[in-house]
């Protein structure tokens, strides 16, 4: 399946997007204090709106218009109108901004919940860790947006550690699906190649057997045919013409 027929290269670009923003704010925080929170929000608007007019365009392009199941016009709107109002309302958001990035981890911890599912069907080795990552994620978005133990200005050290580790999370939860899945569809290819080869040699077998069987009539009647030839004519028109004198 190519990167245009694959109806979920809009949410794995989402789902990269948002960590990378975690780990990138969370590394930034931990280790400079030059870079205020309200950069982050014109970034992060930025990045939508770019990403929104890259969704509208793709759906016209790529003719994405002609599938009944595909709403990238839409949510490339709504990104667009995201992005101007985290432009144009940067300094609100950046005074709340805890609670959007908490926001972001319960997304991504759900989001490598699904991934554990699907590793769990696809028979993959890692869903185990995969759910260990969901589950430490979405602790960690519940103590964010609740505050608990008033963690995000008494140990902004940890809060900041949050957000990385959830990005890490997701980039690796999504490389585990991605390689799985690559290899179960590889799998399956080689199962299907291997029942067809089967199948065919198994007619293969059935035909020659069939044909033995044949062969092996026809033997046996021609021997018959020998054994008890027909009476020769010439013989029985004398035998009948001594009878009659």
């Amino acid at each position: 399946m190519s990167k245009q027929d694959n109806p979920n290269v809009v949410g794995n670009i989402a789902i990269v997007f948002m960590s990378i923003l975690l780990i990138a704010v969370g590394c930034i925080m931990l280790f400079t204090d030059a870079v205020r929170m309200i950069y982050f929000c014109y970034g992060a608007g930025a990045c939508l709106l770019v990403w929104g007019i890259w969704m509208i365009s793709r759906y016209f392009l790529h003719k994405e218009f002609q599938r009944t199941t595909n709403y990238g016009f839409s949510v490339g709107t709504l990104v667009v109108i995201l992005g101007a109002i985290d432009l144009i309302r940067a300094q609100d958001i950046a005074d709340s901004i805890p609670n959007y990035l908490g926001i972001l981890v319960l997304i991504e911890g759900v989001v490598m919940l699904q991934n554990t599912v699907q590793l769990k069907n696809l028979h993959g080795d890692l869903w185990i860790v995969s759910l260990i990552f969901s589950l430490l994620s979405v602790a960690g978005s519940v103590v964010i947006l609740l505050d608990i133990g008033n963690m995000i200005t008494r140990y902004e050290t940890a809060f900041y550690g949050i957000l990385i580790m959830v990005g890490a999370f997701a980039l690796l939860s999504l490389c585990f699906v991605g390689v799985r899945t690559k290899h179960y569809h590889k799998e399956s290819k080689r199962e299907l190649e291997r029942n067809i080869e089967e199948s065919d040699q198994w007619f293969e077998g059935k035909q020659e057997t069939t044909t033995a069987i044949t062969e092996e009539v026809e033997e046996d009647h021609a021997d018959e045919t020998e054994s008890d030839p027909l009476p020769d004519t010439d013989q029985a028109d004398s035998a009948l013409v001594e009878e009659e004198v």
